[in-house]
């Protein structure tokens, strides 16, 4: 009779909590940051900017020095990570803002056939929501609520930091806000997300796309922030620091809820940006020791800053991870976290291919001195393209002959090696076409001219690569 009472207890324990609770499936979170310089916190090797709270996510997990976006301006990027596959197979190739109004609407955005991260994790009982920056379509199918997401609250277009009711630029769900409740973006994103978590039931994992506007353009910041940094003459400079500043707090602040709840340690947390920083007047980030900005084919553009943590799941404390990954790898590392693994024929689903991989066992270091990745491409048409074989990265832009350089040694991409090894250019130049000749699809849309008129002279332009000190901006700002 006892042993019936505590089984009947046990069941209703059960019945309360879920069975996950024997073996919980993790909460799922990305932090995206926007245009982030490589070189902007502490921990990837900043003098200026002080992130601790960013710094202490990478000291209890794992920080990549070789990470990398599918796409080198924001859009793209975006699409790559929803999907995990390279955006350049539908046709994403070219920012949304920007794209000339004689294309079909129905055209400019996530195509409505492609499977979001946000669906996959939905149909296996996550709570999912989307806060802050979308910018991958406009229509309603388009929408958030329309590709997985629960919950969403941000902008769908447009940036800007101390938001106005008037200006019906923030969204809760398909409406506009009819009141400001936080005056600065940054922190208001963050309290929906801790508001979001806060009303996920127990015993139902969630997942968290947090997408941040922070630092691009505008450059505006809060006073309180401006004056940790009032040492720094640069007004842009100035301004930057004080919003990655104010990034980093809120980054503190999620994670200071997940552990006050309980819910840290069973939290799968990824940490990165959708593209390299910019580096000129409007900006003024720092992608040191790489070279190049958003938008370019350099590392600048697309090699970004990635921090794992999950202490419950294995991930190592305080190590560094240097293999060639890339973002598009998330959507099947978080299926594998959840306990569904994706289990593809030659990399494809109902005939569509998929390109990322399960990054856990790599860093876990199951898998030795393995690369999750052999090649990794990148191409905006008529803008550039890229391909990096090991460590060898091949540039191609419309103007220029291809540059060749040599990553092990050369990681500001310097020293052109092109003619100097001709048999490799080729081989990367084959390779590159290769994938180029693997799309269905063409572009679905194209930047504006003034976009493509852009790259004219960013690749002569110098390029800060090491970073200033404390007190002072680099040099060539």
């Amino acid at each position: 009779m006892l042993f019936v009472r505590h089984s009947l207890m046990f069941l209703i324990y059960v019945g309360m909590f879920g069975v996950a609770c024997a073996n919980p499936r993790p909460n799922l979170v990305i932090i995206l940051a926007d245009d982030m310089g490589y070189g902007d916190m502490s921990c990837y090797g900043s003098q200026q900017i002080r992130t601790p709270h960013i710094d202490d996510l990478a000291s209890g997990g794992v920080r990549c020095t070789n990470g990398y976006v599918s796409g080198v301006v924001c859009a793209p990027s975006r699409a790559g990570l929803m999907t995990g596959r390279y955006q350049n197979r539908f046709g994403f190739e070219h920012n949304i803002v920007g794209a000339a109004d004689y294309y079909n609407a129905d055209h400019v955005g996530l195509p409505t056939d492609e499977i979001t991260i946000a669906d996959r994790l939905k149909a296996i009982g996550y709570r999912t929501a989307c806060i802050g920056k979308w910018h991958l379509g406009n229509r309603d199918a388009m929408h958030p609520n329309s590709r997985g997401f629960d919950y969403y609250f941000g902008r769908l277009k447009g940036h800007g930091y101390f938001p106005k009711v008037k200006d019906k630029s923030i969204y809760r769900q398909r409406a506009p806000v009819d009141r400001i409740d936080v005056p600065y973006t940054t922190d208001w994103y963050t309290a929906e997300a801790i508001d979001f978590i806060g009303r996920t039931p127990g015993n139902k994992p969630f997942f968290l796309y947090l997408a941040h506007d922070t630092p691009h353009t505008p450059l505006q910041a809060k006073e309180v922030d401006l004056a940790r940094y009032a040492h720094i003459e640069h007004k842009a400079r100035r301004t930057l620091c004080a919003m990655q500043d104010c990034l980093d707090q809120n980054v503190g602040r999620l994670i200071k809820h997940l552990k006050d709840t309980g819910q840290f340690e069973n939290t799968l947390i990824v940490f990165c940006s959708d593209n390299g920083g910019v580096v000129n007047s409007t900006n003024h980030s720092i992608n040191a020791p790489l070279r190049g900005q958003k938008s370019m084919f350099t590392d600048g553009g697309m090699h970004v800053p990635f921090i794992f943590s999950w202490p419950s799941g294995g991930i190592p404390r305080g190590e560094l991870y240097e293999q060639p990954f890339i973002s598009l790898d998330l959507l099947p590392t978080f299926l594998a976290a959840a306990g569904e693994p994706w289990k593809l024929k030659a990399g494809k689903e109902n005939g569509k291919i998929y390109d990322g991989v399960n990054l856990l066992p790599f860093l876990r270091g199951e898998r030795g001195g393995e690369h999750p990745h052999e090649t990794l491409f990148w191409r905006i048409t008529h803008r550039g393209a890229a391909v990096r074989h090991g460590d060898w990265k091949l540039v191609r832009t419309p103007h220029l002959p291809p540059q060749l350089y040599d990553l092990s040694n050369d990681i500001s991409e310097v020293n052109d090696l092109a003619c100097t090894r001709p048999e490799v250019t080729r081989e990367l130049m084959l390779k590159l076409a290769q994938w180029e000749s693997s799309f269905k699809h063409t572009p679905r849309w194209f930047s504006s001219n003034g976009w493509m008129k852009s790259i004219l002279n960013v690749y002569e332009a110098d390029y800060p690569l090491v970073q200033p000190d404390a007190t002072r901006a680099a040099a060539s700002q």
